[in-house]
């Protein structure tokens, strides 16, 4: 049995594996992050509940539903290679349609603040992870649609907080201790906004298998000047926690308003 190859069993088996639920069973839209769901949108049951879904927990993830429409929240694990393997299984389901991506990067751009936000249209593929099955220039995009429409809904929710949404240019590196100081200050100069050790695994394989994909990153350290990842856990932690609440809102009005 060679598990790349994702025949019907062992496809089966991933995708009740990583996501608790048989492939003809995942919805067509899904939210995926690198944390546990709960640990990631604080608060998540009781945002669910209020606004009147039903949600059902099937492994590490959350099916959420209203009428007839549903949504998986879903956790893909830390890292690129974590997260390629997730994100492949969903890229082999039929049924799966969108993902949108949710999760924390590294602010590199001069005007880019602490938590604020960025929904990258590309990303630069540095995560290497993904070269034994697609070049090093197969693109990294999302879905230009699914980003302008998403984004309308999370300008809404965070636009009293005070933070930007931004729309630039993000990379994805194989592991933590890659940023560099000269690697950052690298993109910075080609435009990069911000980075993380996830989102362009899911674009190059969302675009090679033509699935929908787009990425919200809530920014946390600011490495270039000088805030790291230690000190951003701190640092406005209650702007963070009700940006991050406010994310979740904007998904839900996105999906089910």
């Amino acid at each position: 049995m060679a598990y790349g190859e994702l025949g019907s069993e062992t496809l089966k088996w991933a995708a009740q594996n990583v996501f608790g639920l048989k492939p003809e069973s995942i919805p067509a839209r899904i939210v995926i992050t690198p944390l546990k769901v709960e640990d990631f949108f604080e608060g998540f049951q009781v945002a669910i509940t209020r606004e009147g879904l039903i949600f059902d927990k099937v492994g590490n993830s959350f099916l959420v539903s209203k009428g007839n429409k549903q949504v998986l929240f879903s956790e893909g694990g830390m890292g690129a290679s974590n997260f390629a393997d997730s994100s492949y299984v969903l890229c082999h389901c039929r049924s799966v349609e969108e993902i949108i991506f949710v999760g924390t990067g590294g602010g590199i751009g001069e005007h880019v603040k602490s938590a604020d936000i960025n929904m990258p249209p590309s990303c630069i593929r540095l995560d290497k992870v993904l070269e034994i099955f697609l070049p090093p220039e197969a693109p990294a995009n999302a879905d230009r649609q699914l980003e302008r429409e998403l984004k309308g809904e999370i300008r809404k929710t965070v636009g009293k907080l005070g933070v930007k949404v931004h729309s630039g240019v993000h990379a994805t590196v194989p592991f933590f201790l890659s940023e560099t100081k000269l690697l950052l200050t690298n993109l910075q100069k080609q435009g990069v906004l911000s980075v993380d050790m996830e989102l362009s695994v899911l674009y190059a394989l969302a675009n090679h298998y033509n699935k929908k994909a787009v990425g919200i990153i809530r920014i946390g350290d600011l490495p270039i000047k000088g805030l790291p990842a230690w000190k951003s856990r701190s640092s406005k932690l209650r702007l963070k926690r009700e940006v991050h609440v406010k994310i979740l809102y904007g998904i839900i009005n996105y999906f089910f308003g």
